[in-house]
């Protein structure tokens, strides 16, 4: 008589099967980057013949695979793309065709260097696309650059689209809606400077700034002083009501 399978599942229990799940998908990973199949997964030292880069790896991509698809975390971008290399990027162009969010935005990020694989502004443009419709901001943020005034080696010199600055600004504001706090200050900025297709709001800018400093953003720091100096009456009183909004739209 087999055992029947509980109704619920008690926090422990889940805690567990996410575990195992976890661990599951490390295997697999360490399977695909060290060209065994599934049925080797115990045999032969696997993890001690994969290699502490490939298995840091590993765990980065199951990490990835386990994360829900609009969640986003800096420090774990940060550590994909410590870890991209030519033999990595493999990897992370199955994980991006399988509709992984941030696999999709380290391809991106990897077409848009040329560091890894062959530079393509095309296809770099195309996986950020994937990606921040998915909501990860950071891929919303690499849009928001690539529509926008597009300064620097990489952005400045072969643009991937026509300077469009309604279209960054609205990317930038969907990952500055995240908290994400380099597109709060680009948004900020883009609303300070202005130009004929993108009026200058400095209650916007200001608004903006402020967010980015609060999210840890140390340059919004003197931009601010800037803008709080040419605000005037009615200015201060929009501040206050884009708080006033913010705080309603993010209310837990």
């Amino acid at each position: 008589m087999t055992a029947s399978q509980p109704t619920e599942w008690t926090t422990t229990q889940l805690a567990r099967r996410r575990q195992l799940q976890h661990q599951a998908k490390i295997v697999f990973m360490l399977c695909r980057m060290t060209g065994r199949t599934m049925k080797h997964r115990c045999k032969n030292g696997l993890i001690a013949k994969a290699g502490p880069k490939v298995i840091r790896t590993a765990v980065l991509l199951a990490s990835c695979l386990m994360q829900p698809a609009l969640a986003y975390d800096s420090a774990k971008l940060a550590a994909a793309l410590d870890l991209l290399s030519s033999a990595t990027f493999p990897e992370w162009e199955r994980q991006a065709y399988a509709n992984n969010p941030m696999a999709q935005n380290v391809v991106g990020m990897a077409y848009k260097y040329g560091e890894v694989t062959p530079q393509n502004p095309a296809l770099s443009l195309h996986w950020f696309l994937k990606a921040a419709q998915q909501g990860d901001a950071d891929a919303q943020f690499n849009l928001g650059r690539i529509y926008g005034k597009a300064t620097g080696p990489v952005y400045g010199k072969q643009r991937a689209a026509p300077r469009d600055d309604v279209t960054a600004a609205d990317w930038y504001r969907k990952a500055a809606e995240q908290n994400y706090a380099p597109a709060q200050f680009n948004l900020g900025e883009m609303y300070a400077e202005g130009n004929p297709s993108f009026p200058r709001d400095l209650a916007q800018a200001f608004f903006w700034m402020q967010r980015a400093l609060a999210e840890g953003d140390q340059n919004a720091s003197a931009k601010l002083k800037k803008i709080e100096s040419e605000l005037n009456a009615a200015d201060r009183d929009r501040v206050h009501h884009l708080a006033t909004e913010w705080t309603q739209r993010h209310r837990q």
